[in-house]
């Protein structure tokens, strides 16, 4: 294996100015400014587009080497909007509202594409955009909160479970950007780890319990790639220290142990047929989401098929009335979501955007070099993330959380391909350094 690629600065000109001012705030922005997420995805996949059909003379990218990651990332962000469109020809209407969200995964190909062809020196202003992101949602719950009730801070656009769960994914990615594209300093260490806390903290100000769910199962991913090659020492300090500090965070912290005890006790009530606690209303509504699964397997109800549906399921008696009237706003479970209205067909395409772009990732933790393997182990972490996110909510609901995830991936994905393939000797195929990001 080569040895770390080292930038020792981040070199702008006139050409790359926007792009690494895109890589570097995108994250936060999406978190500080409302319909940003969203406003800055769309506006990089239209000046994409144009950079990819214009000449390469104007615009000073790479020559692009179409392989099959470039096929499967593409094809797997349009999976959902085909989905969609499948399923309205089927049931013959339209629901043009339910194309909205599901378009916007697309817009991360040509951003992928663009992004694949750019040069290091511009892919790596995301080395702190993730720790930037994590201090910024932690600061939003500080300086400028909002109350959503019971206590559960965010910011005033944003609902807590999204909110938390972003904040909770930016701290994650925060600290595994350490010595990404470089050895870093001291300075820059701190506010990565620091970025680590920021993310934890506002996850738990925030009270979104079910993105907690994610910490030990993203801590033994990445206990069993970056333990291939360090010391017994580390293998054991490492899973203690995180051990060390989940259990302080659970025993100094309220909110953590009433939300953790409030499962418990909502499924005990459930049981003895208290079914409107938040727990509760889940459970009514993944029951009625596998009822008509099977009874519409292959295209589902059509859009908004779930949400129609409640008022006969309420007064058949299958769910309350409390919980088909949050029904009516979503199913609280992403893959539920997609295949209750287009069946298994929908539930193939939103397993695309986890499974095709994890795939990728998987297959660069071997890679060549050290930002590419890097790239791969936190870009297989944020889709974990968000898989694990929508076991208990619908991540895609929301335009601004499926733009944001669209185009974390598609960044990632890029900066892990083409720091990857320009490691690679044509000739013998042996490991070589970076030499164009050393300046």
């Amino acid at each position: 294996m080569s040895t770390p690629t080292k930038i020792s600065f981040l070199s702008v000109n006139l050409r790359n100015a926007l792009p690494a001012l895109f890589l570097l705030t995108y994250p936060s922005a999406t978190l500080l400014m409302h319909g940003a997420g969203s406003a800055l995805s769309i506006a990089a996949a239209i000046i994409s587009l144009g950079l990819l059909v214009a000449p390469a003379g104007w615009t000073g990218l790479r020559p692009l080497r179409w392989d099959r990651f470039d096929t499967l990332f593409c094809v797997s962000t349009a999976c959902p909007v085909a989905a969609v469109l499948i399923g309205c020809i089927w049931h013959g209407a339209l629901v043009t509202n339910t194309l909205d969200s599901p378009s916007r995964f697309f817009l991360a190909a040509p951003l992928f594409l663009v992004f694949r062809r750019s040069s290091p020196r511009t892919l790596a202003w995301t080395d702190l955009s993730f720790a930037l992101a994590a201090l910024v949602s932690l600061g939003i719950l500080v300086i400028v909160p909002r109350d959503w009730g019971f206590g559960r801070l965010s910011s005033s656009f944003l609902n807590p479970i999204h909110f938390g769960d972003i904040a909770l994914a930016m701290g994650a990615l925060s600290v595994l950007s350490l010595n990404w594209w470089r050895k870093d300093g001291l300075p820059v260490r701190i506010v990565k780890v620091a970025g680590l806390l920021a993310g934890l903290a506002a996850s738990m100000l925030t009270g979104s319990r079910g993105g907690w769910v994610a910490i030990p199962i993203v801590t033994i991913i990445v206990l069993y790639v970056r333990s291939r090659a360090k010391s017994r020492k580390w293998k054991v300090l490492f899973p203690l220290t995180i051990a060390v500090l989940i259990a302080g965070v659970y025993g100094f912290s309220p909110t953590v142990r009433d939300r953790i005890g409030d499962v418990s006790s909502d499924f005990v009530m459930y049981t003895h047929g208290n079914k409107d606690t938040p727990l509760g209303i889940r459970l009514q509504l993944y029951e009625a989401s596998i009822h008509i699964v099977k009874s519409h397997p292959l295209l589902g109800l059509g859009g908004d098929g779930f949400r129609n549906s409640m008022q006969s399921f309420a007064n058949s008696g299958l769910i309350t009335p409390a919980a088909a009237q949050l029904g009516r706003g979503e199913v609280h479970n992403q893959l539920f979501a997609y295949m209750t209205d287009y069946g298994i067909v929908g539930g193939l395409a939103v397993l695309a955007i986890y499974v095709v772009p994890g795939g990728i990732f998987w297959r660069r933790l071997s890679a060549p070099s050290e930002p590419a393997r890097r790239a791969a182990l936190m870009g297989l972490t944020f889709i974990v993330c968000f898989l694990i996110f929508g076991l208990s909510v619908e991540t895609f609901d929301l335009k601004m959380t499926v733009s944001f995830y669209a185009t974390v991936v598609g960044i990632v994905a890029a900066c892990c391909v083409y720091a990857d393939s320009k490691c690679s000797n044509s000739d013998s195929g042996a490991a070589r350094p970076v030499r164009d990001t050393i300046q």
